[in-house]
């Protein structure tokens, strides 16, 4: 009996390792260290970002409402479309971001790092136009005859990029009879994301991440942000997660298994470290 105790006191003590999302304060809530068990898998081809191989037909779970509609909402004698009184693309003003496409979504409601299945989410493929990284942004929008505002929100995407952004909320449901206006937009801009290769190494084996820090100082606390990535060439979701990796020490490696990176769908796109 004593061992049977010990054995399932280990497994409760098992947790999952904090995601960052939008910047969101209440994803700290579940930054513990993590040692969860990972069984060996058959590796399989990891998916590489190609924004010159973007494919709306290959996104995961996604239907572009023009599919929805009865009239395909075709702009006669354009290649434009309309989606809910809409014409897309929709480039918002200075702001760097495009709309591409208005549409629903069936699948994990990975905005809140939940997982939770969803039957239908308003979403939109937001496109950066610009030659520097949206290292955070929003999108806000409404329903026509409604006041309720559908926020949108994004995070670290590379120039010329896609991202399947689902309404925040998860509450907001797809209606192809629904008109949709514009409203307002916000987007801090960086020039680029440091992955600090000049002081380690990263290594990723199915949901396990590792890190070797190559400096003769010690990094203290390391984060290690990433996105999942869509076999259209598009990042699933606006979120961006993040691992959190303690005590890493000149010379030492440090690994951490994670509940939402994988190495077959998963790009890392920014590292840094924070004293705490």
């Amino acid at each position: 009996m004593i061992i049977i105790s010990a054995i399932l006191i280990c497994l409760i003590g098992l947790g999952i390792i904090g995601y960052y999302v939008e910047k969101d304060k209440a994803a700290e809530e579940n930054n513990s260290k993590t040692e969860e068990k990972v069984d060996q898998v058959v590796e399989e081809e990891k998916l590489i970002l190609d924004i010159d191989k973007f494919d709306i037909d290959k996104i995961e779970g996604y239907t572009p409402g023009e599919d929805l509609a009865n009239n395909n909402g075709q702009v006669e004698g354009d290649e434009n479309i309309i989606v809910g009184g809409m014409t897309l693309p929709y480039s918002i003003p200075n702001k760097n971001m495009e709309i591409i496409s208005i549409g629903q979504y069936y699948g994990k409601f990975i905005e809140d790092g939940s997982d939770v299945n969803k039957d239908n989410v308003l979403a939109i493929i937001v496109k950066n136009t610009s030659e520097e990284v949206i290292d955070y942004g929003e999108i806000k929008m409404r329903i026509r005859g409604k006041s309720d505002i559908i926020k949108y929100k994004i995070t670290n995407l590379k120039p010329g990029a896609c991202a399947l952004v689902m309404e925040s909320s998860g509450k907001v449901e797809f209606n192809s009879e629904d008109n949709y206006i514009y409203l307002s937009s916000t987007n801090e801009m960086i020039s680029d994301l440091s992955t600090m290769n000049d002081k380690i190494s990263i290594k990723t084996e199915d949901k396990k991440i590792s890190i070797e820090n190559l400096s003769d100082k010690n990094l203290n606390t390391v984060y290690v942000y990433y996105k999942t990535i869509s076999p259209g060439n598009c990042y699933l979701g606006g979120i961006t997660y993040r691992a959190k990796l303690e005590k890493v020490e000149s010379g030492k490696t440090v690994s951490t298994n994670t509940i939402h990176f994988s190495y077959t769908n998963s790009e890392i796109l920014k590292v840094e470290s924070i004293k705490e």
